[in-house]
C-alpha cells in the first residue's frame, strides 16, 4: 500500500522557500508534487528527509527544477540520486543532525 504524500510549504532561514514532502512520490501524486513547486520563485529548498519511495515521475519533477532547487536526502534516497545524475546538476546533502 502506498504510503500518502504530504506537502508542506515554509521559508527556510535564508528567505528561501522549503517543501518537506513526507510519504512516498509516485505517478499518483507527481502532479501535486510538481504543483508545490510552481507555486514558488527563485531558490528552493527540497526537504525529502522523510520520504521512502520516490519514482520516475518524481524524479522528473526533482530534474524539472534542479537548476533552482537544493535537496535533504536521506540515507535511502541519497544514492538513487547520485545514480539518476541529479546530483550532477545539484545540491544533494543529507539532513543535519
Amino acid at each position: 500500500m502506498t504510503t500518502p504524500l504530504t506537502l508542506t510549504k515554509t521559508v527556510d532561514p535564508q528567505g528561501r522557500s522549503a517543501i518537506k514532502a513526507v510519504g512516498e512520490i509516485d505517478l499518483s501524486n507527481a502532479e501535486a508534487f510538481a504543483a508545490a513547486f510552481a507555486d514558488t520563485t527563485g531558490p528552493l529548498v527540497v526537504d525529502l528527509s522523510e520520504v521512502q519511495y520516490i519514482d520516475s515521475a518524481g524524479m522528473s519533477v526533482l530534474f524539472t527544477h534542479a537548476e533552482r532547487a537544493e535537496l535533504i536526502a536521506n540515507p535511502l534516497l541519497a544514492p538513487i540520486l547520485e545514480m539518476s545524475g541529479l546530483t550532477s546538476l545539484t545540491t544533494v546533502r543529507e539532513k543535519d543532525a
